[in-house]
């Protein structure tokens, strides 16, 4: 190859490389410019969508607001519904108290002839409304409770300001002297007749009476068990109340036992042992082993006393004495509905025989339920007595007693 073609091809080569070196340039130009392009799109992008955020924030927060001022009216209003009355009395009450403060307190300042004489609204007007708010909070706090001591409270220093303001304005005439007076004393007047101590509906009183009256007799019950208690004293001298537990009537003061119904489970003790005594007055006076004990029952509970002793081996039976059995009075009867003591009655074996056959009776008629009757049942079905009684249920409940 000569020097001519290869000059030519090396400024061919030339020529291509900077070609390539153009375009590789302009590639990179290209490709800085597209991520210059990208990087402005993306931020173009995340100011619009800052911007639309904020756009929202700001419209969020202006709906909160307008939701908050809705529910305060909503608020306001319903409380204004409800406080129609308080506001009206509430509004004669301000104007009362700054027309008669304000003419108080330069009559304090024109008496005293001092500016401490100003404080003087303080007694006569600020000492009734002390009061009248007092009687308010009470009665809102415990309707049952006693306000009169408040409300003559109210009523003095009322009438402390109706003179004061009185005395003030007699100067100006009597005209002024009524206006005054009554000026300082109308807003508690509408304040104790509407808010304070409003008018109840009979309903109301109803219950408000209801209320006073068991509380009444509930006192009345704790006075009556405190004069009925017992003290019970230790060794070392300390005293301690001991009440009966049970239900009472109150009557005149005192606690009237009621019997209780006998299938209503936890009678008292005092109560069951009382009736138990009552119901076993019915049985014989003597006879060997009526309770089962194996001893006679001269010492239990109901018999009847005679003013002649049994004859025996050793007494006289001559016709005086005879005599003097005839003319002994009549025996005593039972407690029971007042009808005597049946003679011959049956004791023993064979009266516990009579009991049993009571008692199936009473099963079979539909009186008892042999699974669930209580001595106190049986013994008031059958008419017998408590240590009986729970011999016929031992027996009802393992039948090979028998």
């Amino acid at each position: 190859m000569s020097w001519q073609e290869e000059r030519r091809a090396n400024l061919a080569a030339k020529a291509e490389q900077a070609r390539l070196d153009q375009a590789a340039a302009t590639g990179d130009d290209i490709a800085r410019m597209k991520a210059a392009s990208d990087v402005a799109r993306a931020d173009r992008e995340l100011a619009a969508e800052l911007a639309r955020q904020a756009k929202e924030a700001v419209a969020a927060q202006r709906a909160r607001r307008r939701q908050t001022r809705a529910r305060r009216w909503v608020t306001i209003a319903a409380f204004a519904r409800g406080h129609v009355v308080d506001g009206l009395i509430y509004s004669i009450a301000v104007v009362s108290f700054v027309m008669a403060a304000s003419a108080m307190a330069g009559y304090g300042a024109d008496v005293y002839a001092s500016g401490v004489g100003r404080l003087l609204p303080l007694i006569t007007e600020l000492g009734m409304w002390a009061f009248a708010v007092a009687v308010q909070i009470v009665r809102r706090k415990d309707r049952t409770r006693s306000v009169w001591g408040l409300k003559v409270g109210v009523w003095v220093f009322g009438a402390l300001a109706f003179v004061a303001n009185a005395v003030h304005g007699l100067g100006r005439g009597w005209d002024a002297m009524v206006i005054m007076g009554v000026v300082s004393v109308a807003g508690v007047i509408a304040h104790q007749l509407a808010i304070a101590d409003p008018p109840r509906s009979r309903a109301q009183r109803a219950a408000d009476k209801l209320a006073a009256a068991q509380v009444a007799k509930t006192n009345a019950a704790a006075r009556a068990a405190l004069k009925m208690a017992t003290a019970q004293i230790d060794a070392d001298g300390n005293a301690r109340l001991t009440f009966a537990p049970g239900t009472y009537q109150v009557k005149r003061g005192r606690l009237i036992a009621v019997t209780p119904d006998p299938d209503v489970p936890g009678l008292p003790d005092a109560v069951d042992a009382a009736i138990a005594t009552l119901l076993d007055s019915s049985g014989p006076t003597t006879g060997p082993d009526r309770h089962g004990d194996g001893e006679p029952d001269t010492q239990r509970g109901g018999g009847v006393a005679t003013a002649d002793k049994p004859a025996g081996p050793g007494d006289d039976t001559t016709p005086a004495s005879a005599d003097r059995s005839a003319q002994s009075p009549a025996p005593r009867t039972s407690g029971r509905a007042g009808r005597s003591r049946p003679a011959g009655r049956p004791t023993g074996d064979a009266h516990l025989a009579m009991l049993r056959k009571r008692l199936d009776d009473a099963v079979a008629a539909g009186e008892l339920d042999p699974a669930t009757a209580t001595p106190y049942r049986i013994a008031k079905t059958i008419r017998c007595g408590k240590p009986a009684a729970k011999r016929l249920r031992a027996e009802l409940d393992n039948p090979t007693q028998r």
